[in-house]
């Protein structure tokens, strides 16, 4: 057996000693996810995902309901598999929480950043809180994402596992799709060894037109009412996304991002920075667009200092520190947005669906007729085996929202004197929603019986409700 020098001895423990506040910042970046994801409460989109994995199969998923949904279908996969095994309704926001803390473990070992700027990033708004805590499927791109920045100087060295890595970032969503394109094509651009990279690219094209083929929004669906391509649309969508993305400004924004073009310039990574730029704010214009949607710009940010820190060291030291400054004056700002939604998501309900399955249990539905008016009821069927609407689905066992023109269940408010349904559960996600449905709703003979009340958070206020009323046949007052 090998002896240690003295020597040799003093560098592992120097090795070790040094690498404590990294071992004690992801200790501590697990606990404080954990702790969010405790009193979560999974809202519609959330729940959706959930439904589709649960009750359609991989075929019909893949070849039908992808179209309506305007995603492609990895997450909802990845579910899939894992509900049969056991995993809970609870537990997609346990899965996403354990992609957050692999992602800072990524950060952590390999980003080429000083120490306390490896050691702050994780704990930015997108990265503790809307991609770790909110269990959708962009929560698994910054694992895949710093992956790709992990090994991009030696992509064409391992160049299976590049490709892999940028295909299963694209079958996330259309974003993730987007900033996979935008990698691989920084990658072929920026290298003298770009011919081994030809294969893995061709491979990877053909991924991903699969993908997008399965993403193709079908020609009944309403999720997406139709494409605008005019110019204003898309300024006035760079520019909400310029403000989410970063310091919650525009004009800050844009500036910090000034301070870091000199360093994006130096290292190369201007390049893919504004590919996936152009394409992620084309995609939110012309397609769709909201707020959790932002953090990709953020994401994209990090992964072009990321990748332009090392070729850029030693070049220009004014650069370095104007990036340095950018950075951590957006990590601040951002770790305030942190405090404040998993404050919020702690103190108050991010949803109520929860009390208002509750509320439902506790009623006797045996024999009973249950309506639901609004898209926010699908956040209260995964607590149930089935869905419990039975205009949902015509009342099948599939509980997961159908946005193809097919769907008449926000339409049924309009035909409640003659459908009599002994209860109708209306979830609004604005007041304009719950004030027409209200008022219909009591014209047809019912009155109010409990409120359930939720409402989703972005940043450092609430973004719109997710609550519900529940009403129940009965004489108008």
């Amino acid at each position: 057996m090998d002896v240690l020098t003295e020597q040799e001895l003093r560098v592992e423990v120097s090795q070790a000693t040094s690498r404590l506040p990294l071992y004690a910042c992801a200790a501590v970046y697990a606990l404080v996810v954990c702790a969010a994801v405790i009193r979560h409460e999974p809202w519609a989109d959330e729940a959706q995902s959930w439904l589709l994995a649960r009750d359609a199969s991989l075929f019909d998923l893949w070849t039908r309901l992808l179209h309506y949904e305007g995603t492609t279908g990895l997450w909802q996969t990845l579910l899939h598999g894992l509900i049969p095994l056991g995993l809970p309704y609870a537990g997609i926001s346990v899965l996403t929480a354990l992609s957050g803390i692999a992602a800072t473990v990524v950060v952590l070992r390999y980003a080429p950043f000083p120490m306390a700027m490896r050691i702050a990033l994780p704990f930015t708004f997108f990265l503790c809180y809307q991609y770790a805590v909110i269990a959708r499927s962009y929560s698994l791109l910054p694992l895949l994402l710093f992956g790709c920045a992990a090994i991009y100087p030696r992509a064409a060295e391992r160049p299976a596992l590049f490709t892999v890595l940028l295909c299963l970032m694209a079958a996330v969503s259309v974003h993730g799709m987007a900033l996979a394109v935008a990698v691989g094509a920084s990658a072929l651009v920026s290298r003298q060894d770009r011919r081994r990279l030809v294969v893995p690219a061709v491979c990877f094209a053909a991924v991903a037109a699969l993908l997008a083929a399965s993403a193709r929004p079908a020609h009944d669906a309403t999720f997406i009412a139709g494409l605008n391509f005019s110019f204003g649309h898309f300024v006035d969508v760079s520019s909400k996304a310029l403000e989410n993305a970063f310091t919650g400004e525009a004009v800050t924004s844009l500036v910090l991002l000034g301070l870091s073009a000199p360093l994006l310039w130096c290292g190369g990574g201007w390049r893919f920075f504004l590919v996936a730029s152009l394409m992620l704010c084309g995609i939110g214009s012309i397609v769709y667009s909201q707020v959790w949607h932002h953090g990709m710009w953020f994401l994209a940010w990090v992964f072009a200092l990321w990748t332009s820190w090392p070729v850029s060291r030693g070049r220009s030291d004014m650069a370095t520190r104007a990036a340095i400054a950018a950075l951590s004056i957006i990590m601040a700002i951002q770790g305030y947005w942190t405090i404040c939604s998993i404050g919020y998501d702690w103190r108050q309900p991010y949803s109520g669906s929860v009390t208002a399955a509750q509320g439902l249990r506790e009623l006797d539905l045996a024999g009973k007729k249950l309506y639901a008016i609004g898209f926010a009821n699908t956040a209260i069927q995964p607590y149930f085996p089935h869905n419990i609407f039975a205009n949902i689905n015509e009342g099948r066992p599939e509980a997961y929202w159908d946005w193809s023109r097919r769907n008449h269940v926000n339409e049924d408010s309009l035909r409640l004197a003659e459908s009599r349904p002994d209860y109708v559960m209306i979830g609004y996600k604005n007041e304009f929603e719950r004030g027409v449905w209200t008022d219909l709703v009591r014209k047809s003979g019912y009155r109010a019986v409990r409120h359930f009340e939720g409402n989703t958070y972005w940043q450092t206020q609430v973004l719109e409700p997710e609550s519900y009323d529940l009403y129940e046949r009965g004489s108008a007052r």
